[in-house]
C-alpha cells in the first residue's frame, strides 16, 4: 500500500456514490416531467373532445403542422389534425426534392 495514495480509494468510492445519487435523482426529474406533459396532454385532448374551448379545435388545426418537425410525428398527428378540421401540408424535405427536379 502506498503511503502517499492510502484515501484515494475511499474518495473515489464516495465520488461514484454520489454520481449514482445525482443520476437516479435526474431519472426522477425526468419522468415527473414525462408525466406532467403526459397529463397536459390529456387534459387538453379532453377540452378538444368536449370542444369546452371557444376557437381551440381550430387554433390547433392551424398551427399544430406548423409545430411539428419530424415525418414520424407528422404522420403520427395526420389524423389528428384531420380529425379537427386542419390538413398536414406537404413535408419540406418533399418539396426541396420537388424544387431542385424542377431546375
Amino acid at each position: 500500500m502506498s503511503l502517499l495514495g492510502g484515501n484515494d480509494l475511499k474518495e473515489q468510492q464516495k465520488i461514484n456514490g454520489l454520481e449514482l445519487k445525482i443520476n437516479r435523482e435526474k431519472q426522477k426529474l425526468d419522468k415527473k416531467l414525462t408525466r406532467q406533459k403526459i397529463l397536459l396532454g390529456a387534459f387538453l385532448v379532453d377540452a378538444l373532445e368536449k370542444d369546452s374551448v371557444q376557437g381551440l379545435k381550430d387554433y390547433i388545426a392551424k398551427t399544430l403542422p406548423e409545430y411539428l418537425t419530424r415525418q414520424t410525428d407528422r404522420e403520427l398527428l395526420k389524423g389528428l389534425i384531420e380529425n379537427l378540421g386542419g390538413t398536414m401540408a406537404a413535408d419540406n424535405n418533399e418539396d426541396k426534392s420537388n424544387i431542385e427536379r424542377n431546375i
